[in-house]
């Protein structure tokens, strides 16, 4: 049986939500995760980080591979 990693969930979540919020993902992420540290939610935090960092990481790809 198949068991995610956290860096599988964070991949699955950050391209889900790139999808459904397209080009306002990755503030909308940063915004959850600042959120969650001032509601000192350490771990939430931490995760909504990561998810918007990958949706950076996602998008700096695609720019990529569109201008070649």
């Amino acid at each position: 049986m198949w068991a995610p990693t956290e860096n599988d969930v964070v991949e699955m979540f950050a391209r889900h939500f790139q999808a459904l919020h397209r080009t306002g993902a990755e503030n909308k992420a940063r915004e959850r995760a600042a959120e969650l540290q001032n509601g000192r939610d350490a771990q939430g935090h931490r995760m909504w980080k990561r998810v918007a960092e990958r949706i950076g990481a996602l998008r700096h790809h695609d720019r990529k591979a569109d201008a070649a």
